[in-house]
């Protein structure tokens, strides 16, 4: 199931990015690289990998290998969420049968597949 708290026209794109990754087996799903709130972009800055739902709060610690941070997906329901620079507003995926969850560095990166 995904999740996200902003803009209804940006839902439907990440909704059939969903339904085509479910469909499909698990493609790679990429936090959006902006979010737009209230006619204001915000940039992609940092991403946070939970063990069940975001709202449960167990924040996993990515270790960092090859120069990216990556997460042990063993035995853990993943919910990758994005966040943004200068505002609250997230987007959250709930990546269910990924692989791998990683965060890369300039320009800032995080994906599951």
């Amino acid at each position: 199931m995904m999740e996200t708290n902003y803009m209804s026209s940006s839902k439907f794109v990440l909704g059939m990015m969903f339904v085509l990754s479910s469909c499909m087996g698990m493609a790679p799903v990429w936090c959006p690289q902006r979010l737009v709130d209230r006619g204001r972009a915000h940039a992609l800055n940092n991403a946070s990998l939970f063990d069940g739902p975001p709202s449960e709060m167990a924040d996993l610690i990515p270790v960092t290998i090859g120069g990216r941070d990556v997460w042990d997906l063993d035995r853990i329901d993943p919910y990758l969420v994005c966040r943004y620079s200068n505002t609250a507003k997230t987007v959250t995926f709930h990546t269910d049968g990924a692989k791998s969850c990683a965060m890369l560095g300039i320009p800032f990166r995080a994906y599951c597949k």
